[in-house]
C-alpha cells in the first residue's frame, strides 16, 4: 500500500512538472524603444539583445525584419509585425519576446551643416582668388544640413570649375565618406570682391593710347568679374571703342597697340633667295608681333602678304 501511494505521488509530481518545463523559453528577445543601426537591412541581430544558447541565438540574428530607412529618416518597427515575422519562420513557441508596439528606427549617420559645406566653397574660392583681389566676402544662400554614412568626411566640387566671379555662383558640391562621393550637394552663395580698377578721366576715343592722364586707379567692388585688373604700361594699350568719362575699364576694352598700323607707312624687308633688299610699304591692315597682315610695295604697288616682325617692320620670304 505504501509502495502504490509513493507511486501516485511521483506521478502527479511527474505530470506537474512537465508542463513548466515545456512552457519555459529557449530565448528571450529584448528591444528599446529606440534603435540606430548601419546597412541597408534590418537583421533582428542588429536592433535586440538575444539571450539564448549559440545555435539559436545564431538563427534568431540573422532574420530578416526588412529594409532599413534612409540616411537622415526614421522607421517604425512594430511588436505584431516582430511576432508575425518569428513565428513564420518556424520560432514560434521558442522565445519571450520583450519590446513595446513601437520601436523607433534610424540610421546611423553623420550630419553635414550649412556651416560645413560653406567653410568648403570657401576654402575652394580662396584657393581660386586673384593676387589683384584686395578682399573678398560670401553670403550663402538656403542651405540644408545633410545626413550621410558614417566615415572620414571630405568634399570636391564637382563639375566645370569656372574662376568664381562676383554676383551669384553656383557650386556643385560632392559629400565624399570614406573617399566615394555619397551626393552632390548645389551650394549657392553670392560673391562680394573688392579690387583696385581702372577709370577713365575723360572721354576716350577708339584706338586712343592709355597713359596716366586719361586713366586712374581705385579700389572698387567688382561688378562682373570681367574689369581689367592687370598692370597698364604707359602707351602699351589702347581703347578697342569710345569710352565716355568715369567709365571702369574692362578686358574687352583694352588691346596691346599694334606693332604696325593700319595705313601706316613700314618697312619691308623681301629676301629671296640668298638677296635681301629693304622697301617702303604701307599696311593695309593692323599687325601684332608674328601676324601675317596684307601690305603694299610702295615702289611696284604690289600686294603682299607680310609677317609683322617688329614695330614698324614686316619681311617677305620668298622661294
Amino acid at each position: 500500500m505504501k509502495k502504490t501511494w509513493f507511486f501516485v505521488l511521483s506521478l502527479i509530481l511527474l505530470t506537474r512538472m512537465i508542463p513548466v518545463v515545456a512552457a519555459e523559453p529557449k530565448a528571450v528577445i529584448t528591444l528599446p524603444p529606440a534603435v540606430e543601426v548601419e546597412g541597408d537591412e534590418l537583421e533582428l541581430g542588429q536592433v535586440a539583445t538575444i539571450e539564448a544558447e549559440p545555435t539559436l541565438r545564431e538563427k534568431l540574428s540573422k532574420i530578416n525584419l526588412g529594409r532599413a530607412p534612409r540616411f537622415g529618416e526614421t522607421a517604425s518597427l512594430y511588436r505584431t509585425n516582430v511576432l508575425y515575422i518569428l513565428d513564420r519562420s518556424g520560432l514560434a513557441g521558442t522565445y519571450t519576446l520583450e519590446m513595446p508596439a513601437k520601436v523607433t528606427v534610424t540610421r546611423a549617420s553623420q550630419l553635414v551643416t550649412p556651416e560645413q559645406m560653406l567653410a568648403a566653397v570657401e576654402a575652394y574660392i580662396g584657393e581660386q582668388a586673384s593676387s589683384s583681389w584686395t578682399s573678398w566676402r560670401v553670403e550663402p544662400g538656403r542651405l540644408q544640413e545633410r545626413r550621410v554614412p558614417q566615415g572620414e568626411l571630405t568634399y570636391r566640387l564637382e563639375g566645370d570649375r569656372t574662376p568664381p566671379k562676383p554676383g551669384l555662383n553656383t557650386f556643385r558640391l560632392g559629400l565624399m565618406v570614406d573617399g566615394a562621393v555619397f551626393t552632390t550637394v548645389p551650394v549657392v552663395v553670392r560673391l562680394t570682391i573688392e579690387a583696385p580698377v581702372y577709370v577713365s578721366t575723360q572721354q576716350l576715343n577708339r584706338h586712343q593710347e592709355l597713359n596716366a592722364d586719361v586713366v586712374r586707379q581705385e579700389v572698387r567692388e567688382l561688378a562682373t568679374g570681367n574689369e581689367w585688373l592687370g598692370e597698364l604700361t604707359a602707351e602699351k594699350y589702347r581703347v578697342t571703342r569710345d569710352l565716355p568719362a568715369e567709365r571702369v575699364l574692362l578686358a574687352r576694352d583694352l588691346e596691346e597697340k599694334p606693332l604696325v598700323t593700319k595705313g601706316s607707312k613700314i618697312r619691308l624687308i623681301l629676301e629671296s633667295g640668298p638677296i635681301q633688299v629693304e622697301l617702303t610699304a604701307q599696311a593695309e591692315a593692323d599687325g601684332w608681333l608674328n601676324q601675317e597682315i596684307i601690305v603694299t610695295n610702295l615702289s611696284s604697288k604690289r600686294r603682299l602678304t607680310a609677317t609683322v616682325i617688329g614695330p614698324g617692320l614686316v619681311e617677305v620670304k620668298e622661294k
